[in-house]
């Protein structure tokens, strides 16, 4: 009599489980020339657990909340400034345009793209690409940096030693050395913003090496950075699901794909936020909101940089009838200067401001 039941409950352990399978990752699932993605970089990251994993684990990452949003297109060698396709058109088959600031902390970019060669068998970085003052620089690794292998299942594992040189006499010097131990370590559901997915944790640990002289300047430095990369792949994904790079230098960054979104949505606005202000803007040193009328009790000040990683938080508790002009509590004279973003909020709603420090 028992023997009935031996197929209805080996059906239903093979259907019930199959809803969450593990999934692997193959290159199909790369992006390719054309893709347009969006994405958001979030500014709550400090309120979830990115580290945990495990095996059919549910990640739960919903109420993200986003404070800038970017739509990048991937491109062909062909697709970018002629000067880099001697470097780079044998070697790459894919292309990303970057952010300015984006390769070494501290450096000003006019623009920035980022070489990849995908084929069945990996994901590798081959270089970048940059535009400096008006001088294009290409950078190529001598060994690229593999971000993935395929097939990536639960339990791969690779690495890579990647690094690159470029010296431009009585210009500047810069290179890079990277270390990436690859793993991945879980697989699941996850849960956005954009969707729920069925995805596969990888786990990177990289050490990175900066270095950059500049001979006009006289001036130039090596920076060190530990970090770590948390990615969250899903089938026909093109890029990770959400992404989080934990760096013991610059912080925490969580970077998720999204749609369109209005980035005042989410939070009442103040009364008077169309007349709020910085002043002065752009600042070398002090400044202060103007524009606050009505506003009372405790306010927090978050700032974040251009990659939407939390620099500093502030509460302050406002008086009533204190006037409309709130001083901020930053010396910015010592601040790397750039793009930030102010996020003001209390009770009666919030507001973001944008800051450029000189």
């Amino acid at each position: 009599m028992k023997q009935r039941f031996i197929l209805p409950f080996l059906l239903t352990l093979f259907f019930g489980t199959g809803l969450r399978a593990q999934i692997t990752i193959l290159s199909s699932d790369m992006p390719s020339v054309g893709d347009t993605l969006r994405t958001s970089i979030a500014a709550n990251s400090d309120e979830f657990d990115f580290i945990s994993t495990g095996y059919d684990t549910i990640w739960d990452f919903t109420n993200l909340r986003p404070i800038s949003q970017t739509l990048d297109t991937f491109r062909s060698v062909t697709q970018t400034p002629s000067v880099f396709w001697l470097s780079f058109l044998t070697s790459a088959n894919i292309v990303q345009r970057l952010a300015s600031g984006e390769i070494v902390p501290g450096v000003s970019l006019d623009d920035a793209y980022q070489f990849f060669h995908k084929s069945n068998s990996a994901y590798k970085d081959v270089g970048y690409g940059l535009i400096v003052s008006g001088t294009p620089i290409p950078l190529k690794f001598s060994n690229p940096d593999i971000v993935y292998t395929f097939p990536l299942a639960i339990g791969s594992t690779y690495s890579s030693n990647a690094n690159l040189e470029f010296n431009l006499p009585n210009i500047a010097f810069l290179s890079i050395e990277r270390n990436r131990q690859s793993e991945a370590d879980g697989w699941g559901t996850v849960h956005t913003p954009f969707g729920s997915f069925q995805a596969l944790r990888l786990k990177s640990v990289v050490y990175e090496r900066d270095s950059i002289y500049v001979d006009s300047l006289g001036q130039g430095g090596t920076v060190e950075r530990n970090y770590i990369e948390y990615k969250w792949l899903a089938k026909n994904g093109k890029i990770p699901v959400l992404i989080c790079v934990d760096d013991e230098l610059l912080g925490m960054r969580v970077i998720y794909q999204d749609s369109l979104r209005d980035l005042t949505v989410g939070c009442p606005e103040y009364r008077f936020a169309k007349e709020m202000r910085l002043i002065p803007n752009p600042v070398t040193h002090l400044a202060a909101i103007d524009g606050l009328d009505e506003i009372s009790g405790s306010v927090a000040l978050s700032l974040f940089d251009f990659r939407g990683t939390l620099v500093d938080r502030w509460e302050i508790v406002v008086a009533p009838f204190s006037g409309s002009r709130l001083q901020l509590p930053w010396n910015f004279s010592s601040f790397t200067p750039g793009i930030y973003l102010l996020e003001i909020q209390s009770t009666q709603g919030r507001n973001t401001l944008k800051l450029m420090i000189r």
